[in-house]
């Protein structure tokens, strides 16, 4: 009979459950002595977790390691939609009352982007962006805004078969699209005007993470009318405002050895 501990999978998960409980990341060492582990054994599957992207180096002199980026990620896109309603719900609040439209969160689950959490005015709803809700790659700001920062796999993915044309300002020529994410890479937002509904628009921000990357995004949408009545300019200046106190809010479902999620500037996107 094979004793648990004895199991491969079980010695990958005592690794990963040891680096998760250290704040500034682990030797070698130090985790072959907490695993139990020759330090030969130790060293190799570390290099196994981080050839898959489970692990990753915490920097410094010595070659610590920490929860890579690809965990982090799978961790974020498990995380329970009301906890995220609630941690974010009072600063979508204030925005909706900055903005006077629909303020929402979306995050990338998989290779689709879904809406998360929502705030709207008052008044009654702008616009139709519903928690739970896959929001079209090639056309919805807050995809946008996060499928232009991804690896070009995970875009092949997300845009793979026929895309609906839904207005004709929809965007379906790959072309275009790429043109489309390339123009947010290099701006730092991404808009929707006319291309899901004829009179709606949007505009969304990419919310950057420290070692996980952007897989949430902020936007705002309505009326396009309502919405170009005030410059993007000062639009971005509200919406990016948001992003600090986002980040901090997201970063607590972070795990303890993930770093400090860190706000980027919108000038270091283009880079990530």
């Amino acid at each position: 009979m094979t004793v648990k501990n004895d199991l491969p999978l079980e010695r990958y998960f005592r690794i990963l459950e040891t680096i998760a409980v250290s704040k500034a990341g682990l030797g070698v060492s130090d985790i072959a002595e907490r695993c139990d582990l020759p330090l030969a054994t130790a060293h190799r599957l570390l290099q196994n977790l981080q050839g898959t992207d489970l692990i990753g180096s915490a920097g410094g002199k010595r070659k610590d390691y920490q929860l890579g980026q690809r965990l982090l990620r799978l961790l974020h896109a498990g995380s329970d939609s009301a906890w995220l309603a609630i941690s974010v719900q009072p600063i979508l609040d204030r925005l909706v009352g900055e903005f006077g439209d629909t303020c929402y969160l979306a995050r990338l689950t998989g290779h689709e982007v879904i809406s998360v959490a929502w705030a709207v005015p008052n008044d009654g709803l702008r616009a139709n962006v519903i928690p739970g809700h896959t929001l079209a790659p090639h056309v919805a700001a807050s995809a946008k805004a996060i499928l232009a920062f991804q690896s070009q796999e995970l875009i092949d993915r997300a845009l793979k078969g026929p895309l609906p044309k839904l207005t004709p300002e929809t965007k379906i020529s790959r072309k275009e699209i790429d043109a489309d994410y390339e123009a947010v890479r290099e701006n730092g937002f991404a808009t929707c005007w006319n291309e899901m509904e004829l009179g709606l628009g949007a505009i969304a921000v990419p919310i950057p993470l420290a070692d996980v990357g952007i897989v949430y995004s902020l936007g705002t949408a309505g009326l396009i009318d309502r919405l170009t009545r005030r410059p993007i300019a000062r639009s971005l200046k509200v919406l990016r405002s948001a992003i600090e106190p986002l980040t901090k809010a997201l970063s607590e479902r972070q795990p303890a050895g993930g770093a400090a999620a860190q706000p980027l500037r919108p000038e270091r996107l283009r880079s990530r």
